[in-house]
Parts: C-alpha cells; structure tokens; sequence
C-alpha cells in the first residue's frame, strides 16, 4: 500500500487552484449542480483512482461509484462516477482526470512488461528503480504495484546496493571481499546487493558473501554464463538484470536466468486515455 497524507492530496488541488477558478466564479456555477463520469477509451489498467475519490471528496462531491486500482478495464467501461456542485466538479476534472491517466499508463505498460518476462520465466520479479519522475513518486510506486510489478528500492535507506561509485572511495572491486565483511558486520539482518560490470566483478562478489548480484548492460550470453558460475559459487544468489531494459529485451534477460530485471522504463509510458463525461443535474 503507497499512503498518500491528506497534505499530498490538497497539494494536488491546490497546484491547479492557486488563486481560484476565475472561469466557473466569473460564469456563476457555484451552488449549480452536475455530475462528473469518467469512461476509459481503450484498454487499460486503471491506477490511482482511489485518490482521485480522494480529490472528489475533498471538495465536497459525493462519489457514487469507482473501481480499484488494478482493475483491468475494456473501452467504454466506467472508472469514476460523482456529483455535486458544478463548481467543485470544475476544480477537480483535470487534475483526477490527469493523475488517473498518467499512473495507469504506467500500470499497463508494467503488465506489459511482467507478460512478456514470465513467457520465459513465471517465477521473473519485475522491479522499478528509483529512477521515476521528480516529485511522482508515490503516483508511480503506486502504479509500478497495480500493474505487477515490485520496487527495486523506494529510496535510499530501505535496501544495501554497492555501486562501482561508492567503491571508488573504498578501494574498487579488489577491495570489495572487505567492504563486504565490514557491511556484513554492521548490517547483519539486511542483504547486500553489488552491480558488477563483467565477470570478474560479478565473481568477486558472489565469492565473497554478497546475496544479490547486478549485471548492468551486460549481453545474453555473458550474463547466462555469469548467473552459472555465480550460482555454483552460492546457489542462492540472486541474478538481476539491469541497464536499458524495456519491451524488446526482458524476455531475453528472463531466458538468459535472471531472477529479476530492473528497469525505468515503465515510468515514461505513455498516459491511458480516459474520457469525462460532465453533466447539469
């Protein structure tokens, strides 16, 4: 579950309302009523409306009607149904509309992806870096998870990973069986995850105790050889793919033995298309 706080949705309004709805005040709107229905135009997986509820109520509408997130949805099918003053419903329509499309684009082009992993590998974790828009974080966590995939890591704090660029200032790879110990020590409950850029790198790590090992931009063969001999060295290691993975290489990273891939790529899908319906009452 992404929690959004009630400061984040009145961030939303207030974003698109910074000094009032000029249009609506000047047409006298307030105190008429109306009704607001969103309807998807093609196929999609829907994400973020319970926030968009959110913003509806906020100002003052009353929702009749909405679906979860993660709802696969045909064309014409209904995402949103609400009323109120006409006013309200003016404030709202685009910033509810926009959210909703730009998560579940991102929600159907994640499902794409985990579609074509699993063909290779059903058992394929689909993870989405960090790497998202500024300041949309929660929207694509949100929607990376309706359309099911996993957070690589949401941040910083939660998950050990060694880059070549830390490494830079303990010593490089040649260093990394020492690196690996002390972190191992101060840190005994977490697992450490290392990127390697070749087999040497890869090798150093599964050697010497590191649980997670990241080839970044690594080729078919290279990284099928790689997850083999890291795997005889520790069975359970898990093997992740990483680097410029979209829809023309996961199956192929999947079929080559990763665990997981990694990928950004899912976060700058193109938005769904939704249609409003807005109405007098």
């Amino acid at each position: 579950m992404i929690y959004f706080t009630d400061s984040d949705i009145d961030r939303l309004i207030e974003d698109d309302l910074p000094a009032g709805d000029m249009t609506t005040f000047l047409l006298n709107l307030a105190g008429m009523k109306g009704s607001i229905s969103l309807f998807a135009r093609n196929s999609m997986i829907a994400c973020c409306t319970e926030e968009a509820v959110r913003l509806y109520k906020k100002v003052g509408l009353d929702v009749g009607f909405f679906v979860q997130s993660g709802t696969r949805l045909k064309p014409g099918d209904k995402l949103i149904e609400a009323t109120g003053d006409a006013s309200a419903i003016h404030v709202i329509w685009r910033t509810g509309s926009a959210m909703i499309e730009f998560a579940s684009g991102i929600a159907g082009r994640t499902d794409n992806l985990v579609n074509i992993a699993r063909k290779e590998n059903p058992t394929i974790s689909v993870a989405g870096t960090r790497k998202h828009p500024p300041f949309v974080k929660k929207m694509a966590l949100k929607a990376l998870m309706a359309g099911g995939g996993v957070p690589h890591r949401t941040g910083l704090s939660d998950t050990v990973l060694i880059f070549r660029e830390h490494l830079l200032f303990t010593g490089g790879y040649e260093n990394l069986p020492e690196v690996l110990r002390s972190v191992k020590m101060k840190m005994k409950e977490r697992k450490i995850v290392v990127e390697a850029h070749n087999m040497e790198e890869a090798l150093i790590a599964a050697e010497h105790g590191a649980d997670a090992v990241q080839m970044d931009k690594s080729t078919q063969d290279i990284f099928t050889e790689c997850a083999g001999r890291c795997r005889k060295i520790n069975p359970k290691i898990c093997m992740i793919a990483a680097g410029a993975i979209n829809d023309t290489n996961a199956g192929i990273y999947a079929k080559a033995g990763a665990d997981v891939i990694v990928t950004s790529w899912m976060y700058f899908a193109p938005p769904a298309d939704i249609r409003a319906e807005i109405l007098p009452v």
